[in-house]
């Protein structure tokens, strides 16, 4: 029973310094996001409008800019770090994909898709 009381108190201290409140977000000039974006190899590329409407292709999977898929997307006002990208399927249903921004300035764009479990790398095109 006592090591039952102690895994207990093991998992609290673990869960509370993990969960530690002090944390502060990352703030970020949204208006940075505007523009074309791209892979250090120039194959994955992803272009954010202001009025909310983007796309983006992969020319390893042979898709061309015309070609793009294209999605909206907002940021999360209640974060200072959060976007959501909306991609409409073929069917007609709305698929959302919440993003962490990790980086964001005039030169460089990292986030964390948490739908597709992927960490994008960006860096201005133009």
């Amino acid at each position: 029973m006592k090591k039952l009381g102690f895994i207990a108190l093991l998992l609290l201290a673990v869960f509370v310094t993990s969960c530690g409140g002090g944390e502060t977000e990352t703030k970020v000039d949204k208006s940075q996001i505007y523009g074309k974006w791209r892979t250090a190899d120039s194959t994955y590329f992803e272009v954010y409008y202001s009025d909310g409407t983007g796309k983006e292709w992969d020319l390893k999977d042979d898709v061309q800019e015309a070609e793009a898929s294209k999605f909206t997307w907002e940021y999360d006002e209640a974060t200072d770090s959060k976007f959501l990208k909306y991609f409409t399927m073929e069917n007609g249903a709305i698929v959302p994909q919440y993003c962490d921004i990790l980086e964001l300035n005039s030169t460089n764009f990292k986030y964390n898709n948490e739908g597709f479990r992927a960490t994008y790398n960006l860096v201005r095109a133009e």
